[in-house]
């Protein structure tokens, strides 16, 4: 299987890190596959695609806590850096849970340059990041607006750019639930990869309408995805069958 093979890339999977942090990741994913396989029968499509040398941003839509989770079992062959808010790291064994996996905790205060300055920092030494440009999970399980953060990196990179979406992640865990239910089903879908310079083409504000508009056609075509393979048993009909608006 892919997923097996690409724990042996080592060199393209994380440049500049130490082996001991890769295998780390390794070790806490297997877990997580099994957990989200027997209680989701999460299903990953689409991911064959990611490349597996330079610089790459994933860009995912916000549903859930599990979500950076589901996007590292995704993207297997690529680990990597998820820029977080200094907010979450007051729970200390939680940071330094993240801080093992090479996560950069940030201000997120207004004006404060420190996400971008990170992100731009692990592109330029041949790695990724992921970004949720919503800024934070879904109040509804559809896409929100787009915060300009991720305009600004786009324009200051030079990577590729990987869209992947979630769906039935929401389903399982929204934002009123204090913990997730054991029982729904999830799936990922990943993009085509997109250089910046072809993603700006037609200017910045065109570039982020596209990239939220492949996302929530990914989002809707994956809960489609699942509604099929569970014979309509899941997710149950909600606002997330409907497209984001604009």
């Amino acid at each position: 299987m892919n997923w097996w093979r690409s724990r042996f890339t080592i060199g393209s999977r994380l440049p500049g890190r130490p082996w001991y942090q890769i295998f780390w990741w390794d070790a806490w994913s297997l877990l997580c596959l099994i957990w989200m396989v027997v209680l989701y029968r999460l299903r990953m499509v689409g991911f064959e695609k990611v490349p597996r040398q330079g610089p790459v941003i994933f860009v995912s839509n916000h549903q859930s806590y599990y979500d950076p989770i589901l996007n590292g079992l995704a993207v297997n062959n690529r680990q990597f850096t998820a820029i977080a808010g200094q907010h979450l790291a007051r729970f200390k064994p939680f940071t330094w849970l993240m801080k093992s996996y090479g996560a950069v905790f940030v201000s997120a205060s207004a004006g404060d340059k420190g996400p971008l300055r990170a992100a731009l920092s692990e592109l330029e030494a041949g790695r990724c990041v992921l970004i949720y440009p919503e800024g934070s999970r879904s109040f509804d399980g559809l896409i929100t607006p787009f915060q300009r953060g991720m305009l600004l990196l786009l324009r200051k990179s030079k990577a590729t750019v990987v869209p992947m979406a979630i769906a039935g992640a929401y389903d399982v865990w929204p934002r009123t639930r204090t913990l997730p239910k054991l029982t729904g089903r999830i799936a990922l879908l990943c993009g085509e990869p997109r250089s910046t310079e072809d993603v700006l083409r037609d200017g910045p504000e065109a570039a982020v309408q596209s990239i939220r508009q492949e996302l929530d056609a990914l989002r809707l075509e994956a809960r489609d995805m699942i509604r099929t393979q569970s014979r309509g048993r899941y997710p149950q009909p909600g606002p997330p069958d409907q497209a984001s608006p604009s």
